[in-house]
């Protein structure tokens, strides 16, 4: 209630329910499709005394009356739409002018979050030519 008073919205009965039960949980290692070309995964969902906060970081790269609810890959967020009918949408960092439509409401999101299992990504040989990790990364 408190958090609805502060942001002048209502949050979606599905996610509040959510929230109840798993408030900032982290989930097993999973996928879910952005769009043709491009998949994420949800790392850890956003308490809810970090909405804000995470919302005040983002900016005004999404709309008013978004939040982000979840840390995707990449430092990307999954967002929920509080003007749109509690829609969710994938926000890129590297994009952030082209938020992706994800699903109508949250369940639908939880829906589509399937586990990801990394054996059961499979190489050719020779598909992979070359890689390269930034130095600072392995710190």
């Amino acid at each position: 209630d408190d958090f609805e008073t502060a942001f002048n919205a209502t949050l979606p009965a599905d996610y509040k329910q959510f929230l109840s039960e798993y408030n900032g949980s982290k989930p097993e290692t999973n996928i879910f499709i952005v769009n043709d070309r491009t998949d994420s995964g949800v790392n850890a969902f956003i308490p809810l005394t970090k909405l804000l906060k995470e919302r005040l970081m983002i900016g005004d790269e999404i709309p008013t009356k978004a939040i982000p609810i979840a840390w995707a890959e990449g430092g990307n967020f999954v967002c929920l739409d509080l003007e749109n009918a509690g829609a969710v949408f994938f926000w890129d960092h590297e994009e952030p002018e082209r938020p992706t439509q994800l699903a109508r409401s949250f369940t639908a999101f939880l829906d589509m979050l399937k586990p990801f299992d990394v054996s059961s990504i499979r190489l050719r040989p020779g598909q992979v030519k070359s890689a390269w990790i930034d130095p600072s990364l392995l710190q």
